[in-house]
C-alpha cells in the first residue's frame, strides 16, 4: 500500500529538485578551477588551498545543518521549507563566484575564498534537507530505491545538458575580451533554474515518515552518530574513493581536450558522447538491485567503470576512436553506484535509530552533501598539486610529461579509485532482509512506547 501512495508524479517532482542544482553544481565543479587558473589568474596551488579551507569548514557546517534540519518544525514539515527559501541565495553567490574584481593577487584569493565558501554553505542548506526528504517519503527500502532513481536520473540529465551547453553558453553570452561575463551570465541562468526546480519539489512532494516522536540528538553527539553507524561509514568511505575518480575525470576533460587533443571544443564531444550510456546504466539500477541486491549491484557497476577507465588509459590520446569507445563503456558504471548508495544511506537511518533510539535523517544525509563537496575539493587539490608537479603552465604548449600527467589523471585515477571503492561495499552489512527486520523491530518498539 505504501508504494501506491508515492505516485510517479511525486517521484518526478522529487527528481526535478536535482535538475537545476546539478547544472549549477556541474559548472562549479568542472569549470571553477579552470576559471581560477586560466581566467582569474590565480595560481593552481592557491586555488587548491581555497578548496581545502572550504572543506575544513564543511566538516563542521554540514553536520550542523543536518542537525538544524532534524530539529526544524513547521507547517510544511522538517525538510520542505529549506527547498523554498535557501535556493534563492544561489543567484547572487553563483554570479559572484565567477567574477574577476580588480584586486591584487591577495585580494583575488580572498574574494574567491569568500564566494566559494558562501556558495558551499548555501548548497548545504538546500542539499541536506533535499536528500533527507527521501527518508521521510517512505521507509520501505525497495520503494526508496525506486524513489532515488528519479533525482539521480534527473541529475545525470542535468549534468549531460550542462556538459553540452555550458561551454557554448559561456561563449555565446560572453563579451570579446571579457570571458568572465559569459561565466557570470551562464551561472545566473543555472541559478534561476535551480530556484524553479526546488519549488516544484516543495509543492508536490510529501513527508510521510514521522521521526519527531524519537528523541533529538544534541550537537555534541554528532561524532557518535557517525562513529556508531558502521554501514554509514562504509558507504561514505566507498563514495569518497569513487567520487575522487569520477570528479577527477570530469574536471580533467577540459584540460584533456585543450592540450592532449589540441581542440578545446572537443570537450563537449568527449563528455557528451557518453551521456546515453550513463542514462542506460542508471535506468538499469532498479532491475539489477532487485535481481542481485543493492550491494552486489553496486560492485558490478564499479567494476564496469574500472574496466572502461583502464581501457581508456591503454588507448592513449592518439587513438581517438578507441578512446571514445572505452570512455562510453566506463560510463555505464559511472553514476549508477551513486543511486544505490543514496538508498543505502537512507537505510542506515533506521540502523542508527535502532542503535541509539534517535532518528537523525538530516544529520546522516549531511554526510552525502559533505562527501560531494569533499570529493570535489580533494580532487581539485590533488589535480592542482599534480599539474604543478609535472610542470603545467596555462595557455602554452605542454611537454610530454604534462600530457601523460593529464592522461593519467583522466584515466588511471578513476580506475584506481573504483577498485578502492569496491572494498568497503564488500563489508556493507545491510542487505534487504536485514533492513526489513530492523524496520519491523522499530515498529514494535514504537508500539510499546505509545
Amino acid at each position: 500500500m505504501e508504494s501506491l501512495q508515492v505516485t510517479k508524479r511525486e517521484k518526478l517532482a522529487y527528481g526535478f529538485g536535482c535538475f537545476g542544482q546539478n547544472m549549477l553544481y556541474n559548472m562549479m565543479a568542472n569549470f571553477l578551477l579552470f576559471f581560477y587558473t586560466d581566467i582569474n589568474g590565480i595560481l593552481p596551488a592557491a586555488a587548491g588551498t581555497i578548496l581545502l579551507f572550504a572543506r575544513l569548514w564543511d566538516a563542521v557546517n554540514d553536520p550542523l545543518m543536518g542537525m538544524i534540519a532534524d530539529r526544524t518544525r513547521s507547517r510544511w514539515g522538517k525538510f520542505r521549507p529549506y527547498l523554498l527559501f535557501t535556493p534563492i541565495l544561489f543567484v547572487p553567490f553563483a554570479v559572484a563566484s565567477f567574477s574577476t574584481p580588480s584586486f591584487s593577487n591577495g585580494g583575488k584569493i580572498a574574494w574567491a575564498a569568500f564566494t566559494y565558501i558562501s556558495f558551499g554553505m548555501i548548497y548545504t542548506a538546500s542539499d541536506v534537507p533535499f536528500w533527507a526528504l527521501s527518508s521521510t517519503i517512505s521507509e520501505n527500502t525497495t520503494v526508496r530505491s525506486s524513489i532515488v532513481v528519479y533525482p539521480r536520473f534527473m541529475a545525470t540529465v542535468a549534468i549531460a545538458l550542462a556538459t553540452l551547453s555550458t561551454q557554448p553558453l559561456i561563449l555565446l553570452l560572453g563579451r570579446l575580451g571579457q570571458p568572465q561575463v559569459g561565466y557570470q551570465r551562464t551561472s545566473l541562468a543555472y541559478a534561476l533554474l535551480t530556484v524553479v526546480c526546488f519549488l516544484l519539489t516543495f509543492l508536490f512532494v510529501k513527508e510521510r515518515v514521522d521521526g519527531n516522536a524519537t528523541e533529538r540528538s544534541r550537537f555534541s553527539e554528532i561524532p557518535r552518530i557517525f562513529l556508531s553507524n558502521k554501514p554509514l561509514l562504509l558507504v561514505i568511505l566507498s563514495g569518497l574513493f569513487t567520487g575522487i575518480g569520477q570528479t577527477g575525470k570530469l574536471s580533467m576533460l577540459i584540460y584533456y581536450a585543450k592540450y592532449n587533443l589540441h581542440n578545446e571544443l572537443l570537450y563537449t564531444l568527449l563528455a557528451g558522447i557518453n551521456i546515453p550510456f550513463i542514462l542506460i546504466g542508471i535506468a538499469t539500477v532498479p532491475y539489477l538491485s532487485a535481481k542481485l541486491g543493492k550491494k552486489k549491484a553496486c560492485i558490478v557497476y564499479y567494476s564496469i567503470y574500472a574496466a572502461g577507465s583502464l581501457g581508456f588509459f591503454f588507448s592513449g590520446w592518439n587513438h581517438f576512436g578507441m578512446l571514445l569507445f572505452f570512455n562510453c563503456i566506463s560510463s555505464l558504471g559511472m553514476a549508477s553506484p551513486q543511486v544505490i548508495q543514496t538508498a543505502m544511506i537512507a537505510d542506515t537511518i533506521e540502523y542508527g535509530e535502532l542503535k541509539t533510539g534517535k532518528r537523525n535523517e538530516g544529520t546522516i544525509f549531511s554526510s552525502q552533501t559533505f562527501l560531494a563537496k569533499l570529493t570535489a575539493a580533494v580532487t581539485s587539490i590533488f589535480i592542482a598539486a599534480t599539474l604543478a608537479l609535472v610542470g603545467y603552465q596555462p595557455n602554452t604548449e605542454q611537454t610530454k610529461v604534462v600530457l601523460w600527467g593529464i592522461h593519467s589523471l583522466t584515466t588511471l585515477l578513476p580506475f584506481l579509485s573504483s577498485i578502492l571503492g569496491i572494498i568497503p561495499i564488500i563489508f556493507y552489512p545491510l542487505d534487504e532482509q536485514a533492513h526489513q527486520q530492523i524496520v519491523q523491530t522499530l515498529h514494535e518498539r514504537r508500539r510499546r512506547s505509545d
